[in-house]
């Protein structure tokens, strides 16, 4: 019985544990970014997260949200530009611009989960039916302000 007690907390302990354990950091991959969420929010609003997975520092990011045709964007706040004191700045056609004047860095991901690397989190109306995965036209740059290389996931919110 002690074997099959201990054979079963093996299984479930490796069971449990993160695919995380082969995540290293390597500045040459390129950052990834995309939408992790919508959801409808209380009111008309829908909220949306936005993720960035980076190997190394960040200092500003610059996206747009394509196509601009289906949210118009109310606000923009949270995640780790909140916590790395990052201004964000949008306007209603989904441009975001995040930095910070006191010249911080976004630090280097410590995993690969999407919802633990949440860059920020937008409020936006819908203005119609989407209908066409989204998808967010990034620029990034280093801690020496140079454009870091990125790839950028399409969001499928057809069926969701």
């Amino acid at each position: 019985m002690k074997i099959i007690t201990i054979i079963l907390s093996i299984l479930l302990f490796s069971c449990n544990q993160s695919n995380d354990s082969n995540f290293t950091l390597d500045p040459s991959k390129p950052v990834e970014v995309g939408i992790e969420s919508i959801e409808k929010s209380d009111s008309d609003l829908y909220i949306i997260d936005v993720y960035m997975i980076n190997h190394q520092p960040v200092s500003g990011v610059q996206f747009k949200i394509e196509p601009d045709t289906f949210f118009e964007v109310d606000s923009v706040f949270g995640g780790r530009c909140k916590a790395n004191d990052f201004q964000l700045h949008s306007n209603g056609k989904g441009t975001i611009l995040g930095f910070s004047i006191a010249g911080n860095s976004i630090p280097e991901s410590n995993n690969s989960k999407k919802e633990n690397n949440i860059l920020f989190s937008i409020k936006a109306k819908m203005k119609k039916e989407v209908n066409s995965p989204l998808s967010l036209s990034p620029i990034i740059a280093s801690s020496d302000a140079k454009k870091i290389e990125t790839i950028s996931v399409p969001f499928e919110l057809i069926g969701k």
